[in-house]
């Protein structure tokens, strides 16, 4: 190989133009890794709006299309001043091209300024991916109200009544008068008056399976209720409201009479379970409980009355949406919080590239000749940019 004298050009390249070239080619197969990935997620993204259209009808009311709209507007702004400080440098006007990485690391500045908006909006309503979006939020709020306190034993039922709604009511009904093939009736459950507060928590603790020999309604109870982020007070301040929905017992022989009254009313459905029971229950919806609030229950922070929470979570109405609460709700915020996190990641990332590349600039590395690296961290903004663009209208003007 013969010895290239020209500056900035590796020892193992023939000439500058071999350098730029490896270069490019190099960039070009780090961004086809990055549209793999991407790639696999839209993939994930058109399977589950596939298989679950309802919840992104639903949860489209959650995002706001003007910030994802200027979100847009910022990100083609910065790659026009990219290409722009690419063609600076090619002219050697050092200080234009420096001002036009500045601009476009501003607007990658406001990009994840109006990003933080959103998510914090999120973070505080609750709005989140995985079992946390049933956890109820904990602000600390210190919410006033008239609801009289009552706390009974050893639970608080007024912070029950929110934790109720939020894993409960699904299953149980809104005043614990069960839902069919989802839960069984709790007002007037004998199981109730039987046992105290300290039984009734370590039996929500535990759970019991559908074929147990002592359900009636051979109906699954998971272990806390299939929200295993309850403690063991959150679970007695339930307990606590559950106690408030009971039906008043006059006496011992009034309670005898709900024994009879529940073994009678479920006998029917013991006989028939093999047949009629699976039918009815592949007749109902995947989820029952109203969307009272235009939002999942347990959303609203720890304390919160009726109508705070109403006035809290109030959103535009959607036609047909306010009808059910969809099921496995949590999915639309973990996938949206997926992809646009890892956008967002791919965004700082680009940041700490372009303060790289003016730096380098103001020390003049870069020439007419020898710009490889400010072509290439452009091709990495512009890929950014362009995933964007197609993030901007799945999640924000189809949902």
């Amino acid at each position: 190989m013969s010895e290239c004298h020209e500056p900035n050009v590796q020892h193992h390249y023939r000439d500058m133009s071999q350098q730029h070239d490896a270069a490019k080619l190099g960039i070009w197969l780090f961004l086809a890794t990055e549209i793999l990935l991407f790639g696999g997620l839209f993939c994930g993204y058109a399977v589950f709006r596939a298989n679950h259209p309802d919840l992104f009808k639903w949860g489209g009311q959650f995002l706001d299309e003007r910030y994802g709209a200027a979100n847009t507007a910022v990100l083609l702004i910065s790659s026009l001043t990219m290409a722009m400080a690419i063609t600076y440098v090619q002219q050697e006007k050092r200080r234009l091209a420096i001002a036009c990485l500045g601009i476009t690391f501003v607007c990658a500045g406001i990009f994840m300024a109006i990003k933080s908006v959103e998510y914090e909006h999120k973070f505080h309503d609750h709005l989140l991916g995985g079992m946390a979006f049933y956890e109820t939020s904990d602000h600390g709020d210190d919410m006033g109200g008239d609801h009289a306190a009552s706390v009974i034993a050893h639970g608080d039922a007024e912070k029950g009544k929110i934790l109720w709604n939020a894993t409960c009511r699904s299953c149980h009904g809104a005043n614990g008068e069960g839902v069919p093939g989802q839960g069984t009736v709790l007002n007037t459950s004998a199981f109730v008056y039987d046992h105290d507060d300290t039984e009734l928590l370590e039996f929500i603790k535990v759970g019991r399976p559908a074929n147990a020999p002592d359900s009636i309604l051979q109906l699954e109870m998971p272990p806390k209720g299939g929200n295993p982020m309850l403690k063991d007070s959150a679970i007695l301040d339930i307990v606590a409201y559950m106690r408030t929905l009971m039906v008043p017992v006059a006496s011992a022989d009034k309670k005898g009479a709900i024994h009879e009254e529940v073994a009678v009313a479920t006998a029917p459905v013991v006989a028939n379970a093999p047949e009629e029971a699976k039918a009815f229950l592949d007749s109902i919806p995947s989820s029952s409980m109203p969307n009272a609030m235009h939002a999942p229950s347990g959303l609203a922070p720890e304390g919160a009355s009726e109508a705070q929470r109403m006035a809290v979570y109030e959103r535009p109405k959607v036609p047909q949406l306010d009808e059910k609460r969809p099921a496995n709700a949590h999915l639309f915020f973990g996938l949206y919080f997926l992809m646009t996190g890892l956008h967002g990641i791919h965004v700082i990332i680009g940041m700490i590239v372009l303060l790289w590349l003016m730096w380098r600039l103001q020390r003049g590395d870069f020439t007419k000749r020898y710009y490889s690296a400010v072509e290439c961290g452009g091709l990495y903004w512009h890929i950014v940019d362009v995933i964007w663009i197609f993030l901007f209208p799945l999640w924000y003007l189809l949902a």
